[in-house]
């Protein structure tokens, strides 16, 4: 998923929070097939994990983590798109059209979801 290597490394700390909060340092280093150690390193922010860490991360989580983890993850992509407009206002592109479209659908379809047509 491109989504996981263009994270930033907070955000990846926060992942490993997540399931920190129904696990151990140890249970999750298992879960995740690391160390410990590298558990504490993540948590401290001395390194983060990388996507292959974070991929595995989403395997073992269950649906409430996997919630939060994806909105981690949404946050994360807006707040760089965000970034990128604040820094440079005056482009324009047919991205930016391209992104409205994708948001307008995905409203749609929770629009179409919530009203029991999906």
């Amino acid at each position: 998923m491109k989504a996981i290597h263009n994270l930033s490394k907070e955000a990846r700390q926060e992942i490993i929070n997540v399931l920190l909060e129904k696990r151990s340092r140890k249970e999750l280093a298992e879960e995740l097939g690391i160390t410990p150690a590298a558990i504490v390193k993540f948590t401290k922010g001395l390194t983060h994990p990388s996507d292959d860490t974070i991929l595995k991360a989403l395997e073992i989580a269950s649906d409430d983590e996997k919630e939060k983890i994806v909105n981690i993850i949404l946050n994360d992509l807006v707040n760089s798109v965000i970034e990128v407009f604040s820094e440079y206002p005056n482009v324009t592109t047919e991205k930016i059209d391209e992104l409205k479209k994708i948001l307008d659908e995905i409203e749609g379809r929770k629009l179409l979801a919530s009203s029991g047509f999906i």
